[in-house]
């Protein structure tokens, strides 16, 4: 709007002394929107605008309602664009009747612009199909890599914005204000038992949403503030060395080789079955982390977005296990395979670490990730390794990702506090004594 309806003594002006009618024309400026704040209709004040007196607030889409014969909505200016403001709304107006006296108007040429299509459930279902996470049916894609979405992760993505599509149902998207990003986030907290990390996700997801249709659809030009929301930071958990060897031995003789591997390297479980003998370099001894699974569909790439492919050396404790498979199997061959000769799929890995859980006395919540690489990287880190050289081999692209790995060893810090002393420390004693006497 204009700074007409700004203006605190103008406004109150025109509500008490509205402009006189002059010569009925047909025609008339609607809105369906209400107040925000209040949710009641809005005065109109004509030629002026519309106003809620008590909050001064103000619409943001309006029509034409006109009889030409039988009644007719417009809902966009001849040129095609929307009425996003009240003067574009009146400069319309005046047009159609311009044309009315002139025996000129035709409806045909004032395109109405089709609601739906910026209906918030009709674009989340676009751009569900437009990231992969659908098909042409509304089904949800498992198989191939079709878009940037990892297979493993579609399920959660459109769980997240059905419950979008739910609450927004047929809202206008062009219409979304901050309030509503706010009632929306109360309305995930007295309705679903998330976490305050999961409620930060399923918001930054319609926030990314938003940004799609700003961004490729060019619907709105803005994207509202969303809330700041505090989470608290996650806690690692991780084995130290020492205990981890009793825990490695009652892993059974033929699965010892990807768990050892998992454990000196820091790969992902994920990325470690879906090596294949053709990542290992034998003449240089290395081996390159480029595949992973996510959920059954393999992809030529690491987790995360800009996730590249990372070159790392191979553990002395494995060239020999190694180099025998890659010697004696074809180049697409997977590194490491179960007792029936095929690579471990998620749920094979997962039995056995329940397994060696229950027979170590585990608590059920320590995972192999946290088995594994967490304590990969905190065990190299403890013992004086930089976060420059852990974070290459762990294939973070910064090492910021890696000093979430930076816990305290109590063993080390017991060290240093035996550095210091409250005792007379005896070679000084003899000097001291001297000087006093």
């Amino acid at each position: 709007m204009t700074s007409t309806l700004t203006n605190g003594e103008a406004i109150s002006y025109l509500l008490s002394n509205p402009p006189r009618s002059e010569e009925k024309m047909p025609g008339t400026i609607r809105t369906k929107e209400k107040c925000p704040k209040c949710a009641k209709p809005f005065e109109h004040i004509e030629k002026i605008g519309f106003i809620c007196k008590e909050h001064q607030t103000v619409p943001q889409r309006f029509f034409i309602d006109v009889y030409f014969g039988k009644q007719i909505k417009v809902y966009s200016h001849k040129s095609g664009l929307i009425l996003s403001s009240y003067d574009l709304a009146l400069e319309t107006l005046k047009h159609i009747q311009y044309e009315i006296r002139n025996h000129s108007f035709d409806p045909s040429k004032y395109v109405k612009a089709e609601i739906s299509q910026y209906q918030c459930d009709t674009l989340i279902a676009k751009f569900l199909l437009f990231k992969g996470v659908i098909d042409s049916q509304g089904k949800l894609v498992r198989d191939g890599d079709k878009s940037a979405i990892a297979p493993s992760y579609r399920k959660d993505y459109k769980r997240m914005l059905e419950i979008a599509k739910e609450f927004f149902k047929v809202r206008d998207v062009r219409d979304i204000r901050k309030v509503h990003i706010t009632d929306y986030w109360q309305h995930l907290r007295d309705n679903y038992i998330y976490s305050d990390k999961t409620t930060k996700n399923v918001l930054d997801l319609f926030k990314t949403f938003l940004n799609y249709v700003k961004e490729e659809l060019e619907f709105i030009s803005i994207v509202p503030p969303f809330p700041d929301i505090e989470v608290s930071e996650h806690c690692f958990r991780w084995v130290a060395q020492k205990d981890q060897i009793p825990i490695f031995n009652v892993v059974p003789d033929r699965d010892k080789p990807i768990i050892a591997f998992l454990m000196l390297h820091g790969c992902r479980p994920s990325e470690g079955r879906a090596l294949r003998c053709k990542h290992v370099d034998l003449r240089t001894d290395t081996i390159t982390i480029s595949a992973t699974w996510s959920g059954r569909v393999y992809r030529e790439k690491r987790k995360g977005k800009k996730s590249k492919s990372v070159t790392i050396p191979i553990h002395p404790e494995m060239t020999e296990y190694v180099t025998a498979r890659v010697t004696n199997n074809l180049p697409d061959a997977y590194l490491f395979v179960n007792s029936g000769g095929k690579f471990y799929s998620e749920n094979k890995l997962k039995r056995i670490w329940h397994d060696v859980r229950k027979t170590a006395s585990l608590d059920n919540s320590l995972r192999l990730y946290d088995f594994t690489r967490h304590s990969f990287a905190s065990n190299l880190i403890n013992s004086g390794t930089s976060l420059f050289k852990v974070s290459k081999l762990l294939g973070h692209s910064s090492t910021k990702m890696t000093e979430k790995y930076t816990h305290a060893d109590v063993d080390n810090l017991r060290a240093d506090l035996n550095k210091l002393t409250t005792k007379t420390i005896p070679r000084l004693s003899p000097a001291i004594n001297k000087i006093q006497n």
